[in-house]
């Protein structure tokens, strides 16, 4: 159990005194005392941010070498490689990493595992780029983003790694978005812009994410895809808020902004349900999004409606004075059923 300075004192104090009573042996006592460790410390989370920036680093250097063709001719012309051999090379390069990293798992805490596995998932993005050379990418890169997601989502399995779960679903959010596109009609598919067509992606997902929970060997992956999946949801649905349904730029800005103000309806709709089922089953990320979204969407249409008419401190005064009240009847609810809210 991690616990900061002030909480392992106030535990450490009640074992003591469990233990002066009687209620516990002293070697239950120092066992349990031996389970409170220190919690982050502040060099902890700034060796962390570190880790953060190397990653970054390291991902602009992929991106530097491998996207710039130049360089990679000169490579290619320098050592007669085809792009079949750097695919090999490349892939030879992952697998040993990933024995490397696999072998020494023990030592690397939790952050620094995850990092070291994005690494090693660049060399084998690498590797399917060179084989993509030769094969084709896809139209519009379908066919790469489609083996892409494949590709991450098994080696995130393999190795139980969240950091590569997460790239297999942006590679998968990329591959739907070009899928849609290529097969778009008047830039809908299936009757759906962009923002539409992702709200649907993303609830998708959410299903998804109840349905791999079941699943003994993907159960870690559970909560980051739920996690993704309502970013994507709801993002997909503040868009589809402000621009609805239409086709295109031109089509939505010959029309009054009234005429999507039944999706700003679902919108909030959505983020209320979000929020007290965040409340009902303790779900602190869907409570929060739930509100956060909520606000975001009382602030689009105070832009969209009344930022020309109405006055803007009267407005936010009345957004202030309405979540008062708001908090004030659910800390009545709380007292009410004898709860602590979370």
């Amino acid at each position: 159990m991690e616990a900061n300075k002030q909480e392992r004192e106030t535990l450490k104090k009640a074992l003591s005194e469990w233990e002066q009573a009687g209620l516990i042996s002293p070697e239950k006592s120092a066992e349990l005392g031996h389970t409170i460790t220190p919690s982050d410390s502040g060099m902890q989370v700034v060796a962390r941010y570190f880790f953060f920036i190397a990653l970054s680093c390291i991902i602009l250097a992929f991106a530097a070498i491998f996207i710039d063709e130049k360089f990679l001719e000169k490579v290619k012309a320098y050592f007669a490689f085809g792009n079949l051999a750097i695919a090999g090379l490349m892939l030879a390069l992952s697998i040993a990493w990933f024995w490397y990293i696999t072998k020494r798992r023990e030592k690397f805490s939790e952050i620094t595992y995850e990092i070291y596995m994005v690494v090693g998932a660049l060399a084998t993005l690498c590797t399917l780029v060179y084989i993509c050379k030769d094969i084709g990418f896809g139209s519009n890169y379908t066919g790469f983003l489609f083996a892409a997601s494949i590709l991450l989502g098994t080696l995130a399995v393999f190795f139980r790694s969240n950091a590569l779960w997460v790239t297999a679903l942006l590679a998968l959010m990329g591959w739907f978005g070009t899928f849609s596109d290529l097969y778009a009609i008047n830039n809908r598919f299936l009757g759906m812009n962009y923002p539409l067509r992702f709200t649907v992606f993303g609830l998708l997902l959410i299903g998804f994410s109840f349905v791999i929970n079941k699943i003994k060997l993907a159960q870690f992956t559970s909560r980051s895809t739920y996690i993704a999946a309502m970013i994507i949801f709801f993002t997909g649905l503040w868009g589809v808020s402000i621009f609805g349904n239409f086709s295109d730029l031109e089509a939505w800005s010959k029309v009054r902004q009234v005429h999507v103000l039944a999706w700003s309806i679902v919108f909030a709709a959505a983020a209320l349900i979000a929020f007290i089922g965040g409340i009902k089953y303790k779900d602190d990320f869907a409570r929060d999004t739930g509100v956060l979204f909520l606000l975001l969407n009382l602030y689009s249409r105070y832009f969209e409606y009344f930022w020309d008419t109405v006055n803007k401190g009267i407005f936010f005064l009345i957004l202030a004075v309405s979540f008062f009240f708001i908090g004030r009847w659910i800390e009545k609810k709380k007292k009410a059923n004898g709860k602590i809210l979370p």
